[in-house]
């Protein structure tokens, strides 16, 4: 029997919620990232803020749970009892990483709420040591740092025993990445591009029922922002990760724009250009971060003034890729690029 395993991790395209571990394991079959690359863009929110959620609960559409070049296995562990720690390892030991929901961060040495808050929260697995009787666990720290770190496994299971005592139960999803290769597709770039930039105050009204997707998504996070400046939101309740989101968000989106570039053999204006935008975008996190240590609300305006000139320069920067992309392809329908 193994006595220590460690599974390794890539820096995932998003990680500022623990989904990231989805994009993080795919160092075995780095192609994997083509397709988050491709699929990863669409950003959605909840319009509940409007009426007395206090998060808008800012997503990427599509990311983990719909990559179908991941292997999921879930498992309920209402049942497992005592045989949880030796399904974990067996997992891992046959290159499994473990997603786990439902375990308290208040029991977990190292974790984000540890000793602090009691919090049904999640996280990842990625290795054990039998010889000290701790995981590997990636998931954010005690520092608010998204990052490996070893805690007890009796830890990990008084975490899950808590939740069980308040009626949710822990569940574990075993993921591991295929060894198929991915191709990039710039068809389905380019289409999910198109769907992102269709997306209008018509199509996504304040008054609409579900989630507002697509570009769109902005001038909510700026009425977010404006609820946070009349205290309709409480300073002590505002979501300090969403414009970490939109920075990711920003450079997936330099990222992917580069890959359309190069495979059309194309100029690079609009990815330097854009460029300019996830700095922006970087400037709006450590505004809003400083915002969150030190109460300003002076700095909110700014936030939103910026955050929605971001929006209409990505606006016009992707309208025209996505009319220059179908313009050196020679036909509206572009073809799956295999570089």
């Amino acid at each position: 029997m193994k006595k220590i395993v460690e599974l390794p991790l890539v820096e995932p395209l998003y990680k500022t919620y623990h989904d990231g571990i989805f994009s993080a394991i795919i160092a075995k079959n780095p192609s994997i990232r083509n397709w988050f690359l491709c699929n990863s863009i669409i950003l959605t929110c909840s319009r509940e803020f409007l009426s007395g959620l206090t998060t808008p609960l800012l997503r990427i559409e599509t990311y983990g749970f719909n990559n179908t070049h991941i292997e999921m296995d879930w498992v309920s562990t209402q049942f497992l009892g005592g045989y949880i720690n030796p399904l974990i390892r067996n997992y891992i030991d046959e290159g499994y990483y473990i997603y786990f929901i439902g375990v308290d961060d208040y029991y977990i040495p190292g974790k984000s709420w540890y000793r602090e808050r009691h919090f049904n929260h999640d996280g990842a697995i990625c290795g054990y040591n039998q010889i000290d009787k701790t995981y590997c666990m990636y998931a954010y720290d005690s520092n608010w740092i998204y990052q490996k770190f070893w805690t007890p496994q009796k830890a990990f299971n008084r975490g899950r025993e808590a939740m069980v005592k308040k009626g949710a139960c822990a569940d574990i999803c075993a993921i591991k990445p295929k060894l198929d290769e991915v191709v990039f597709s710039r068809e389905t770039a380019l289409k999910n591009l198109e769907e992102y930039l269709n997306s209008d105050n018509e199509k996504h009204p304040k008054a609409g029922e579900g989630n507002a997707r697509g570009i769109i998504v902005h001038e909510y996070i700026a009425m977010y922002i404006d609820k946070l400046l009349d205290d309709s939101i409480p300073y002590e309740r505002m979501d300090k990760r969403i414009f970490r989101l939109i920075w990711e968000h920003k450079k997936v989106m330099l990222e992917l724009i580069s890959r359309i570039e190069e495979s059309l053999e194309m100029d690079d204006e609009i990815s330097r250009r854009y460029g300019a935008l996830v700095a922006e975008a970087d400037a709006m996190r450590m505004l809003y971060a400083a915002h969150h240590m030190k109460r300003r609300d002076s700095l909110l305006p700014i936030i939103k003034n910026k955050l929605l000139l971001v929006m209409k320069c990505e606006q016009e920067l992707l309208t025209l890729l996505v009319k220059k992309a179908k313009e050196v392809s020679g036909d509206d329908a572009v073809e799956p690029s295999e570089k």
